[in-house]
């Protein structure tokens, strides 16, 4: 495949940012489905109680998945640099390393989680009505920790090769596929919570299986090799890429905080609500991390081909794209709530959960509206290798700010006060994150972005 016909550095931007950005969503919508599907049928044909389990053990997982996600993203920017600059084996060496370093932390993790499942689901909250089901659900789970990881990096990686419809059409299949397995396991096997992961599991291998082919026989400039060289570079990425790691384990610690203060203060029916929401952030943040994602491979291609005008309107369309998604989510929760809720909550047997659930959704709706943009910022200083201004951003929003207020703010107000803490956390990130883009050359050669995405930003407000 030739450079040229990737379109990235010459062709239309608008075809070029929707060729990469709708499938990459597409993919990223297929991804977080996943999740809703097993919480619907665990909630569904297990027990709410069952639903709340899953969502003791997703801290856990966020943290594994969040391993790959930092260094496949810091690979990427590499990588997209040395496709840019036309050294594709240079890329090459870099995909091969990570794809080595994914699977040795990945079986780690496995072999850990399992054996002393019972003592990692007692740490992350579960009391004796959780455990039941958390135990099966972590040992299940925890197998396919490897498929998992691997599916999120090998689909960044082939798109960044230049072939982002592979990509989405793999996890799209192996979104459809954990639908039909579910159903199976759970419905017609009663397999129970061990049958949402069985399926979960198995549809991450079959995606990942799928897109491995367009590796192994070389069909684009990516290709696994033997000559590695140093590792060194896996380190630089780990370092470029630790926001995401941070973003992703902040959103664990952010979760466990709310699992133990919700069994704390309401009990298990606290989780169950809890559990309703955090599936509502995670899609929101899928949607936005797919305009994110794109961004590095754009950004870095270009940035390595000395495309600057190209940049400045990239990231104008991207900061446009998370707008209308923030809109579109917040929409959902002013007039439909109910509708979202009842989905996973009977209003009636899962009375006190479902109506936590509601007062939790219209404190947290306002955060859809702040999520996109501070997704864009921190996506944005990775691209431009500007870690420690990433980490700043995804800290802030993940893990500071709402420790802060979950702890300090009920003090004042009450259970208003967790409510409020991740839609007035993710305000006071948009704010910093702007600051930080204002006060920061971010690109020496191309340093009227700032100049040009604000003022279009406020154009458009």
């Amino acid at each position: 495949m030739k450079y040229d016909e990737l379109e990235i550095v010459s062709g239309s931007i608008y075809k070029t940012y929707f060729k990469f950005t709708f499938p990459n969503m597409i993919g990223l919508i297929a991804m977080s489905s996943v999740s809703l599907v097993d919480g619907y049928f665990v909630s569904r044909y297990v027990s709410s109680v069952a639903l709340a389990a899953v969502n003791i053990i997703i801290p856990l997982i966020t943290v594994v998945f969040g391993i790959s996600i930092m260094l496949t993203i810091g690979v990427a920017v590499l990588i997209g640099k040395y496709l840019g600059e036309r050294k594709e084996y240079k890329a090459a060496a870099v995909f091969t390393k990570v794809i080595i370093t994914i699977t040795v932390m990945s079986l780690f993790f496995t072999a850990y989680c399992f054996i002393f499942s019972e003592n990692v689901s007692r740490l992350l909250g579960a009391n004796d009505e959780i455990m039941v089901y958390a135990v099966p659900y972590l040992k299940m789970v925890s197998i396919f920790f490897l498929f998992q990881s691997l599916e999120y990096c090998l689909s960044v990686m082939i798109r960044t090769d230049g072939n982002p419809y592979l990509a989405s059409t793999a996890v799209l299949f192996g979104a459809v596929l954990n639908f039909i397995l579910d159903y199976i396991f759970i419905v017609h096997m009663n397999m129970g919570i061990s049958g949402a992961a069985l399926g979960t599991g198995l549809s991450f291998m079959a995606s990942t299986f799928l897109i491995l082919l367009h590796f192994f026989f070389k069909k684009g400039r990516l290709y696994l090799t033997c000559r590695i060289g140093k590792w060194k570079e896996i380190i630089y990425a780990s370092y470029n890429g630790s926001s995401e790691l941070l973003s992703e384990a902040s959103v664990a610690v952010v979760a466990y905080l709310f699992n133990n203060i919700m069994v704390q203060r309401l009990g298990t029916y606290g989780v169950e609500a809890f559990t309703v929401i955090n599936y509502a952030l995670w899609a929101a943040n899928m949607l936005c991390y797919a305009v994110g994602d794109s961004l590095v491979p754009l950004i870095s291609i270009n940035f390595g081909a000395l495309k600057y005008t190209r940049i400045q309107k990239i990231i104008s369309l991207s900061r446009i794209s998370v707008i209308f998604i923030g809109l579109f989510v917040f929409a959902l929760f002013t007039f439909i709530p109910e509708k979202i809720i009842a989905t996973f909550l009977n209003p009636v047997s899962d009375k006190d959960a479902f109506d936590t659930a509601l007062i939790f959704a219209d404190y947290v709706k306002y955060a859809f509206l702040f999520i996109g943009l501070n997704i864009i910022f921190s996506s944005s200083f990775t691209a431009f290798q500007k870690p420690l201004h990433s980490v700043a951003v995804a800290v802030s929003r993940g893990l500071m700010l709402p420790v802060a207020f979950i702890l300090i703010m009920p003090l004042f107000l009450g259970e208003k006060g967790i409510y409020a803490a991740v839609p007035l956390a993710e305000a006071v990130t948009t704010i910093l994150g702007f600051i930080l883009w204002r006060n920061t050359l971010v690109l020496k050669e191309c340093a009227e972005i700032n100049d040009y995405w604000d003022s279009l930003f406020f154009r458009q407000v």
